[in-house]
């Protein structure tokens, strides 16, 4: 596990998001003390050259600015352990004047140690112990009592000892938490993301399309009578009919791929959400290049000659069938509203006589009785 494990996994997932509430605390936590620090200490602070005022008024700016400001400009704290050293530098200058009455040596353990956790890197543990022992030296060269000098070295040397511990330990916890993440988000049969996986990352396509515009289209497919196929050739012949679906529909995503990339948008992601129905988010497609591309993937099932494993019999071409169901993502609209839409125009394709797609936005005339029971 590398040292540079971080928490900004880049999938929204909820480490990444307890992992901003962390840093966010620890800077609302800096921005109390800060201010509360120079209320105590006013009196001292009015008696100080004005280069030392503004440093403190600044230091007091950064980490009130940036706990105010995290959560619209840094939605993932990339930039935490930068505005943190800033903030321990000026703090670091103030030593020289270490007759201040109140905290200062309070204060310079919690900003080391709480700067310690920001670390990503080896190299940021080393950055902050040279910024540690240039404070130290400032202070030597200032008024400060030995006792309390002889203290700060010794936090000084354990901030050190604490940051490469937290490192490997974060490292550690994140390669699980990510472990455990794949597994609650996988499907144990064909390998491919689960329901859950499903709606989170629906929910951060829609994050996606309110904040920068693009949009994307689901596919939901369902495999045609497949209780027939189970009944027929038995339930062993029926998992590894779907494990060869997964891998044809993954195929399928993959060989588009280049074009998506080309076009400036991502690929397709395929998933299984229940026992023979799969789903894909064409993240960047309006429906109409999303209708061309469910419809390629149901050509290629129907022209696919199934093996019923265990029993080595080829089904033969179009003894396994797709139907298709394609809603496009409206902004405004979230994971049940696009979900029903493609559901629905699932419905409607199976209804219509099954191996076939059909469009959310293009309602048939057709539509199924109330009484009437669709079928797998």
């Amino acid at each position: 596990m590398s040292d540079s494990a971080r928490a900004d996994d880049g999938d929204g997932s909820i480490y990444s998001r307890e992992y901003f509430s962390y840093v966010r605390g620890l800077f609302l936590a800096a921005s109390i003390i800060s201010v509360f620090e120079l209320y105590l200490n006013i009196d001292w602070f009015l008696g100080v050259p004005l280069w030392l005022q503004a440093v403190r008024i600044s230091l007091t700016v950064v980490v009130v600015g940036y706990w105010l400001g995290m959560s619209r400009f840094d939605p993932v704290p990339r930039h935490a352990f930068k505005v943190g050293m800033l903030f321990f530098l000026l703090r670091a200058m103030t030593l020289s004047y270490a007759l201040e009455p109140y905290n200062i040596a309070f204060f310079y353990t919690v900003a080391l140690i709480g700067l310690m956790t920001l670390v990503s890197f080896r190299y940021e543990v080393w950055a902050v112990m040279v910024v540690g022992v240039g404070a130290l030296l400032l202070a030597r060269e200032g008024q400060f009592p030995d006792r309390a000098y002889f203290g700060l070295a010794l936090v000084t040397a354990f901030a050190g000892y604490f940051g490469l511990s937290f490192l490997r330990f974060r490292a550690r916890l994140f390669g699980l938490l990510s472990l455990l993440k794949d597994q609650t988000r996988t499907d144990q049969l064909t390998g491919l993301h689960n329901r859950r996986a499903l709606q989170n990352d629906i929910a951060d396509c829609f994050e996606r399309l309110e904040r920068g515009g693009m949009g994307f289209s689901l596919l939901l497919l369902d495999v045609d009578h497949f209780k027939r196929v189970n009944d027929f050739y038995g339930h062993a012949a029926g998992d590894a009919i779907l494990k060869t679906l997964a891998g044809e529909i993954g195929q399928d995503v993959r060989e588009m791929g280049p074009a998506n990339v080309d076009a400036g948008v991502g690929t397709g992601t395929v998933y299984r959400f229940g026992g023979e129905e799969f789903a894909v988010i064409l993240p960047g497609m309006d429906i109409d290049a999303a209708s061309r591309v469910a419809e390629r993937l149901r050509a290629r099932i129907s022209a696919k000659r199934f093996e019923a494993t265990p029993l080595k019999t080829l089904i033969p071409a179009g003894g396994v069938t797709i139907s298709i169901g394609i809603a496009g993502a409206e902004s405004g609209a979230g994971w049940i509203e696009v979900y029903s839409a493609a559901d629905q125009a699932l419905y409607r394709a199976k209804d219509l006589g099954r191996n076939r797609v059909e469009r959310a936005d293009r309602p048939s005339p057709l539509t199924a009785g109330p009484g009437l029971v669709m079928q797998s």
